[in-house]
């Protein structure tokens, strides 16, 4: 009896600490708990880093796509992203600019002279990336290029009409907001032409669109011109109402240039996209900025292509 009675005591005792300890038990489990979960999550940095955008042209609708590429991946918490469009009468003030600048990343368009290539190698050695947009600087030491492949475009047009075009000429017109794209371009065509020897090209550079249809109507008028293309979306448009029929091309970044396709007026589209062009630049700007990637990259963002 002793023994039953001694148990069922030693029984009772230590239920009563029990619930005398649950609620103080209770607030260690939670706080091991949570100090476990914070170790495991380590928090994150954020990403508040200057970025600067710098390009010598004028406001048009193609850098206007290339911005809005841009700003589409930049839109993060803290980024501080400047951009500017300058003229040649401004350099001295971008250098400036650049020199100090407090940036983590620089994405520079400008021709390919002495002036871009220093103010490159000056951002580099101040210890920050540049990005090339539009046009390449192939003899400075920046980290990456984006673009459109301008020499293959060209390449691809003028290999075109040497197969479509049994002899006589096609009239290259061309105006183009990005630098040396025009030269390049004129540069593929030529190469592409090389597969039909009877058929010569001439080229007409253009720095105001508004002279295209004038231009368009004395080439119209010789008898040897079996093609004309017209390069750069504002000469295209410019154009597109008095240029022949017969063997019309045209390279675009506006995808209004599809109707013209569609309806038959041309008969080969190239498309540029120039938003694309900055999306992708944006993503190297990034990764750049917060130490990511340090080879050299170079980007060429696809093109549209439709022919006959």
């Amino acid at each position: 009896m002793r023994f039953h009675a001694l148990r069922g005591v030693a029984r009772r005792i230590p239920r009563a600490g029990v619930h005398r300890r649950r609620p103080f038990v209770s607030v260690i489990c939670l706080l091991l708990l949570t100090a476990c979960r914070t170790s495991e999550t380590p928090p994150t940095e954020p990403f508040q880093f200057p970025i600067a955008v710098f390009i010598q042209g004028t406001p048009n609708d193609f850098w206007e796509a290339v911005l809005q590429g841009l700003e589409s991946r930049l839109q993060l918490p803290g980024v501080q992203l400047e951009k500017t469009l300058f003229r040649s009468a401004e350099r001295e003030a971008i250098a400036e600019r650049l020199r100090e600048g407090d940036w983590r990343a620089v994405a520079l368009c400008a021709p390919n002279d002495e002036w871009s290539q220093q103010a490159v190698e000056q951002t580099i050695q101040q210890g920050v990336p540049v990005v090339l947009v539009g046009a390449d600087l192939p003899n400075t030491t920046r980290l990456a290029y984006v673009g459109t492949y301008y020499y293959d475009a060209g390449r691809r047009a003028g290999a075109w009409y040497a197969r479509r075009v049994p002899a006589g000429e096609v009239a290259v017109v061309a105006g183009h907001p990005v630098p040396r794209a025009v030269a390049e371009f004129w540069e593929g065509f030529r190469h592409g032409l090389l597969f039909n020897p009877r058929v010569k090209a001439r080229f007409t550079p253009l720095t105001d669109s508004e002279n295209t249809p004038s231009v368009i109507q004395a080439l119209a008028s010789e008898p040897r011109l079996q093609g004309i293309f017209l390069m750069g979306a504002e000469v295209a448009q410019q154009g597109i109402s008095v240029a022949p029929r017969t063997n019309l091309g045209v390279l675009s970044w506006r995808e209004t240039a599809k109707d013209w396709y569609l309806s038959r007026q041309i008969d080969l589209l190239i498309l540029e996209r120039p938003e694309e062009i900055g999306v992708r630049a944006a993503n190297l700007l990034r990764n750049l900025s917060q130490g990511r990637g340090g080879d050299l990259q170079i980007v060429y963002v696809p093109y549209e292509w439709r022919a006959r």
